[in-house]
Order: C-alpha cells, then structure tokens, then sequence
C-alpha cells in the first residue's frame, strides 16, 4: 500500500472519529427534551483542605422540573444527622428535625449562582451549558460500574468563578444524566463530592412530594439575604 494511499485512509478514520463531547452534548440534549424530574439515593461529601477532613451525609434525593427554568430540589439527609434542604425559586430552606427548627434563606439576589449549581444538576441542554461555562472533554471512566462521559466546567462568570473555581460531572453513558459532580470551591482545594445511585427518572412526584412538612410548633428563622 503506497504512503499516499495510509494517509488517506489515516485521515478518513479522523473525519468519522467523531467529537466525544459533541456526542455527550447530543445525548444530554436528548434526554433534556423529556426530563421533568428523578428519584435517587445521594451521597455528599465536602473536603477541606486545610484540615484534611471530609464529612459525608447521605440520603435521598428528588428533583422535579416542570418546565425550563423551573428546577426544585428536596434533599433529605438521614445519616450522620437527619436534615432536609429544599431548593426552589430564590429560596433555600433548611429544616432540622429533631430540633424542630426552620431556616430560610433568601436568596434572590444569587438567583445566578442557584440555577447555574441546579443546571449542573439534571435537565440541562449543551447551549445552557455553554452559555455559562467553559466546557472540555476528559475522557471515559467507570463510576460505581457505570459506564460514563468524564467533563470538566470553568464558570464564564466572574461572580460564579468566586464560589465555584471549576465543577466535573460524570455523565452516564445509558441514563444520560450525572451519577458524580464535583465542585471546586476554592483555590487551595476545597472540594464537594456528590455520587447519585438508583436513580429513578420521570417519577411522579406532586407537589406535596417537593415540600419540607416540618413538625407541628416549628420554630422558623428568617436568615436574611
């Protein structure tokens, strides 16, 4: 076979080679076109790099969108303590329950930082992706046996950039959806670790099911803006 000939087969493997991050944008965009919401079981853990110390919670949690733009999380923590966070418009609310106690916070004026975090979430198409962030392909990884699609995310916005240096999410290759997300959040090394097992997509979930029903006689804090 002439050298002329090896190039030329060379450069038609390159052509049908495909982009991997362009074909995990096309999947991702497939499944947002019907994504309204999941079920799983999550694991949280933050990492301080001065200390060295990592503290894990585990639970469940449950997402629900109704329509683009409209992302609600409940998140409720049963181990090392119970703890239940719900995330929903320019609110987040913390409820404690063996103390009984509410917190809510106001956070309107971070509405940025709240969906950019929510996009990374579920549901996201490629263009919200790439209208905030940075997006480059690593590569693919086995997560907990799980074939997925490794990508890495730099915050096009300054405001952004000051809490979140850079976030990864391991897409699966069969749900199409993150099962890890990792959140950079500082210079010297603070990270978040978030793994999703059981994942259940397109539950039926009311809206009762996305509301916190603390106990009678809580105690509610406003926490300010």
């Amino acid at each position: 076979m002439s050298a002329r000939l090896l190039l030329a087969f060379a450069f038609a493997g390159m052509a049908f080679a495909g982009d991997p991050l362009s074909d995990v944008f096309a999947r991702m965009d497939q499944e947002a076109k019907s994504f309204k919401g999941l079920t799983a079981d999550i694991n949280d853990s933050v990492y301080t790099a001065l200390i060295k110390d990592t503290s894990t919670e585990t639970g469940i949690i449950k997402v629900k969108r109704p329509k683009p733009g409209d992302t609600r999380v409940l998140i409720e923590f049963r181990e090392p303590a119970a703890k239940m966070v719900l995330i929903a418009g320019g609110e987040v609310k913390l409820y404690f329950p063996k103390a009984n106690l509410e917190q809510d916070y106001d956070v309107a004026n971070r509405r940025n930082l709240i969906d950019q975090a929510l996009l990374l979430g579920f549901g996201a198409t490629s263009a919200e992706l790439r209208a905030s962030y940075e997006v480059s392909y690593v590569g693919a990884e086995n997560i907990s046996g799980q074939a997925t699609s490794h990508i890495k995310l730099i915050p096009k916005s300054k405001e952004v950039l000051q809490q979140l240096k850079q976030a990864e999410l391991w897409i699966s290759d069969a749900l199409s959806v993150p099962v890890q997300q990792k959140f950079q959040t500082s210079a010297a090394g603070d990270y978040r670790l978030v793994t999703y097992s059981n994942i259940k997509l397109n539950p039926s979930l009311s809206d009762k099911d996305m509301r916190l029903n603390p106990a009678k006689g809580v105690q509610i804090q406003k926490m300010g803006k």
